[in-house]
């Protein structure tokens, strides 16, 4: 679990950012999101959580680290939807936002949002991104309104994988999925807890490509985990 003792440097926070951009140029072309149903793959998220599109209805959202294809572009319903990333002046944004929006390049350990005025708040597959998981969180509490709606989701691993954690450099921190929701339980009260195996659609033409084994070998080893949390006040 990150600690403010084990906290990463800011050059190996920027090289995490450069492999995010060069993921996001060419995630189409990678085996596993060829074809993605973004709709689809959405709805199937949203009810991993435990809740419907219902929830989102006439609400101030907001998506910390979004990407360029987050969750935030394909709710309908919500008063406002705010969308906050660092790279997102970077990103080729070909879903912009429909009616009361607001986009900021920021990063999460700085929200530039008053206090308590989210009703609910997003922060999916994100985290572990981050250059401080921990003042992330903070922030997230600090801008989320009491009785909000928070919800998280990061990629699990099984403890005995943690030699192993320093070959993927994508990802800064890493969690079990025990630590994760503990960490979660220190600023919010969780509702709602979900671990899930994560798969990745490889066809087995396929598998003795060497592009595809770090797939095949993820889907034996990552999980998802699923955290659906209101405000601890």
């Amino acid at each position: 679990m990150p600690d403010k003792n084990n906290r990463i440097g800011i050059a190996r926070w920027r090289a995490v950012q450069r492999l995010e951009l060069d993921f996001w140029s060419r995630w189409t072309t990678l085996l596993p999101y060829r074809d993605l149903d973004l709709p689809k793959y959405w709805r199937e998220e949203v009810a991993q959580f435990g809740t419907t599109w219902e929830r989102f209805r006439g609400l101030r959202v907001l998506d910390v680290g979004c990407g360029p294809v987050g969750l935030i572009h394909y709710i309908e319903d919500a008063a406002e939807r705010i969308r906050i990333d660092p790279l997102l002046p970077q990103y080729d944004q070909k879903l912009p936002l429909q009616g009361p929006q607001l986009s900021i390049s920021a990063v999460a350990e700085s929200l530039p949002l008053a206090a308590r005025s989210i009703d609910l708040a997003i922060c999916f597959n994100a985290l572990d991104h981050m250059f401080d998981p921990e003042a992330a969180l903070d922030e997230i509490a600090r801008v989320l309104r009491a009785g909000g709606t928070a919800l998280f989701m990061i990629h699990t691993f099984p403890p005995w994988l943690r030699p192993l954690f320093w070959m993927d450099r994508i990802h800064p921190y890493h969690y079990t999925a025990e630590a994760f929701a503990a960490t979660v339980s220190r600023r919010f009260r969780i509702e709602e807890r979900k671990t899930v195996r994560r798969h990745f659609d490889v066809p087995p033409r396929n598998w003795l490509t060497p592009s595809c084994w770090k797939y095949l070998a993820a889907g034996m080893v990552l999980a998802s985990t699923y955290i659906r949390a209101s405000h601890a006040d």
